[in-house]
């Protein structure tokens, strides 16, 4: 990633040479490239991450009880790829991941389920859904899809964007982000977005969730879960901490809905708002709060998605193993902020890692099993064993999992 002064010409070449990419910048978040969360530019002009400032977040959390920790590996662990719906109601294509799977370590697939475009990709059977005229079936039969990953031992996540919403703002305006002047907010793509605080679109989404679990998966992933990058607060009337407490305010209240229907409750964030309260306070995740009100935090720290000389290190993907390892200790070093003694039940991290080729930089390298390789290994070496490998292609380095 760059600095916002060469974010502007970046932009132009990812919005051809690449359609659906997440975006993270170690100073600022960058550009939001469909599928997968990021995004149009932020201008962190001051940013500073060596001088961020953490918040212990609300004070109504202090009795929720412990985190596992840093154990070693466990059977638990999940080694995820990420599969886009078209991918999953492909029969042909669903074969061969699933193949590739037994032959290999992963032991997991997130399946978009509400998908960047705002429809829902399997039938739900919901009068709520029904009613929105939400569904774009993509999977004809999302149950058996699971009933079939299960009997190959995959733990199954529902990838759920959340409140990037092209499609909601035509059937229910009043639950989008509005303007200063009352008209609905749009974003440079000119999608426009739910506002979190409205409790109607929080059930709504809750909702989305609970057909996940009827239709078998066994956990809930909120992409999308934040604000727009480019917005100031002039255009919405909502300063930072406004955002973060939105945000918080959502997870909280879809958490404690989620976990009544024993619906674990997992959240895709920007690896930048771990260390830059400026990008935090943009987007509205405080890292350390949202900790605290699920049971996982995927944070995307895809070491092209970092700018030069983040943590000390001219092309971040150039060196994709002391990218992973830097990010992963401001990880622990935010988590202990809300949790320094480790006794309060907090999320586990389980990070999203680059499993394609940022061939638009200047200075890249193709990123193949050694690369991922690597990005595991950094991942492990801090204590962590469970993570996520995000291509939009859906086409991984089946070798580097064996």
């Amino acid at each position: 990633m760059r600095k916002f002064s060469s974010i502007v010409a970046l932009s132009l070449i990812w919005g051809i040479a690449l359609s659906n990419i997440n975006s993270i910048n170690s100073k600022a978040v960058a550009i939001e490239i469909s599928s997968g969360d990021a995004e149009e530019p932020i201008d962190t002009k001051e940013a500073d991450s060596s001088k961020t400032e953490v918040s212990s977040g609300y004070s109504d959390t202090d009795n929720i009880s412990v985190s596992s920790g840093d154990a070693g590996p466990s059977e638990d662990d999940i080694h995820g790829i990420y599969v886009s719906a078209h991918v999953a109601g492909t029969t042909s294509m669903m074969e061969e991941i699933i193949q590739h799977i037994d032959e290999t370590n992963i032991n997991a697939v997130v399946i978009d389920v509400k998908t960047d475009e705002g429809t829902i990709s399997f039938d739900m059977d919901s009068e709520l859904i029904d009613e929105l005229g939400v569904e774009d079936i993509l999977v004809k039969d999302m149950p058996g899809l699971m009933n079939t990953l299960h009997e190959h031992g995959v733990y199954t996540i529902a990838r759920c964007v959340a409140f990037r919403d092209p499609f909601i703002d035509s059937v229910k305006p009043e639950w989008m982000l509005k303007n200063a002047d009352g008209s609905v907010y749009e974003d440079a793509k000119e999608f426009n977005w739910i506002d979190p605080r409205v409790k109607e679109a929080r059930d709504y989404l809750i909702e989305v969730a609970k057909g996940c679990k009827a239709a078998g998966f066994d956990e809930v992933q909120y992409d999308y879960v934040r604000f727009p990058t480019g917005i100031k607060e002039e255009d919405l009337g909502i300063n930072g901490y406004g955002r973060r407490r939105a945000v918080y305010g959502f997870v909280r209240y879809a958490h404690a809905n989620l976990s009544a229907e024993n619906i674990p409750l997992s959240l895709d964030v920007f690896g930048t708002i771990i260390n830059s309260a400026v990008d935090s306070n943009i987007v509205g995740q405080e890292y350390s709060w949202l900790s605290m009100d699920c049971e996982y935090l995927s944070p995307m720290i895809y070491p092209s998605h970092y700018y030069e000389g983040s943590m000390g290190i001219d092309y971040p993907d150039l060196h994709p193993y002391e990218t992973i390892d830097g990010a992963m200790k401001n990880s622990d070093a935010a988590l202990k902020v809300v949790n320094p003694k480790g006794t309060r039940k907090q999320a586990k991290v389980r990070p999203w890692l680059q499993g394609f080729t940022a061939s638009y930089l200047s200075k890249y390298k193709d990123y193949g099993v050694e690369e991922l390789k690597d990005q595991i290994k950094a991942v492990n070496d801090n204590g962590v064993y469970s993570w996520i490998i995000w291509n939009p292609s859906c086409k991984y380095q089946w070798d580097a999992f064996k």
